[in-house]
């Protein structure tokens, strides 16, 4: 009878594990979470602030585990009503190592690249790649602010185009020509600078 119990237990503890690794896979999404699912219909999601088409959710009660570490603090990217974006900070360096150690291992090496080099702002960003899913783990060179995200391509991909064009068409500013009030004024700084 205790065999039978000790071999139920241990059959269940080894299903258990084996889930958590398929669902860490980003598979179809984060976890239980596909991608392209509407956070604002989903239960346990609350809206807390929106940008452009993109808005952010979080929801508290849900918590992961990645790497051994366990993630409670999540926020979720959702761009036309389709989730597509995971946002993690991350507290410790140590923290950062493992989780690095352990996306090399599941995912190969990463494609590394250098934003700032040599400012005070720099950082390094390591980025794999899962059939529809981008990982980017970044660290800044004071090592106070690191981030690991996942974003689903197709959609990321829409909204990086959508924000640089918003960026680009609050950005443009016609310098020429100038309009007759506007060049009367350029002439006259151009012959007070003149001396």
């Amino acid at each position: 009878m205790r065999k039978t119990i000790f071999s139920i237990l241990l059959i269940t503890v080894m299903l258990a594990g084996a889930a958590r690794l398929q669902a860490a896979d980003l598979k179809d999404g984060f976890f239980d979470l596909a991608w392209k699912t509407d956070l604002s219909q989903t239960d346990g999601f609350r809206k807390i602030s929106e940008n452009e088409n993109v808005s952010y959710f979080i929801s508290p009660k849900r918590a992961y585990k990645i790497a051994d570490v366990e993630i409670m603090d999540v926020l979720y990217g959702s761009y036309a009503n389709q989730f597509f974006a995971v946002y993690i900070n991350i507290e410790a360096i140590d923290t950062f190592a493992q989780l690095r150690r352990y996306i090399n291992q599941k995912y190969g090496s990463p494609k590394r690249k250098f934003i700032h080099l040599g400012q005070p702002d720099q950082q390094t960003i390591y980025q794999w790649k899962y059939k529809t899913t981008k990982i980017k783990l970044k660290i800044y060179q004071n090592k106070e602010n690191m981030k690991l995200a996942f974003y689903h391509t197709p959609l990321s991909v829409q909204v990086n185009e959508e924000q640089q064009e918003a960026f680009q068409e609050t950005t443009r500013r016609p310098l020429f020509p100038l309009d007759e009030t506007r060049m009367q004024q350029a002439k006259e700084l151009r012959d007070l600078m003149r001396f």
